[in-house]
């Protein structure tokens, strides 16, 4: 029985490997009664189900909501233990991208998808280390939520991260996605 996932990416597989589920699978719903799986073959789907939360003070504050995607969790997270709560990690605050995923990946190409940008975001900076440092590859309005990265080498590995900016200059790095170009 296949999982409805609806909210991922429909190019990958997705959902439980249990066929004796007599439920949809379905992670984006954390109703009661929403079956929970034991084998996910794609975590890009599961949703936080348990009840909101927040950590810190005023210009501090970590908030992670029911229904959060859990790979944003993660990427918050992982912000906050490399730069502490704060500037660049607080939601409310200007803070970095969060759920920055690589779709669509070929021999030449990749792009780069988000969202859980600040409301005091201004642009985006699409950064990718093609072997020689960080070069900006494109710099996006806020809520575009992707970009295309073009004229990549085939089965070469890249660091792709994004830099958002605020009104008054300041700027907040996302996680580095690590990807491979196709052959």
């Amino acid at each position: 029985m296949a999982c409805n996932c609806t909210k991922c990416n429909p190019n990958k597989p997705c959902g439980c490997s249990d066929p004796a589920l007599t439920n949809p699978c379905s992670y984006t719903d954390c109703s009661v009664g929403s079956e929970r799986c034991s084998s996910i073959s794609c975590a890009e789907c599961v949703s936080y189900c348990g009840t909101s939360f927040q950590v810190g003070t005023v210009g501090n504050l970590l908030q992670i909501t029911e229904g959060e995607r859990l790979d944003s969790i993660i990427q918050k997270f992982a912000l906050m233990i490399s730069q502490g709560v704060g500037a660049c990690t607080a939601d409310d605050v200007h803070h970095a991208p969060y759920n920055v995923y690589a779709t669509l990946i070929t021999n030449s190409g990749v792009t780069i998808v988000w969202n859980g940008e600040s409301t005091e975001t201004i642009s985006i900076g699409v950064w990718a280390d093609v072997g020689t440092g960080y070069i900006l590859v494109n710099n996006v309005g806020p809520t575009v939520l992707q970009s295309v990265i073009t004229g990549l080498s085939p089965a070469t590995t890249y660091k792709i991260k994004l830099v958002s900016t605020d009104s008054l200059a300041a700027t907040c790095d996302s996680v580095e996605l690590i990807v491979s170009t196709l052959l």
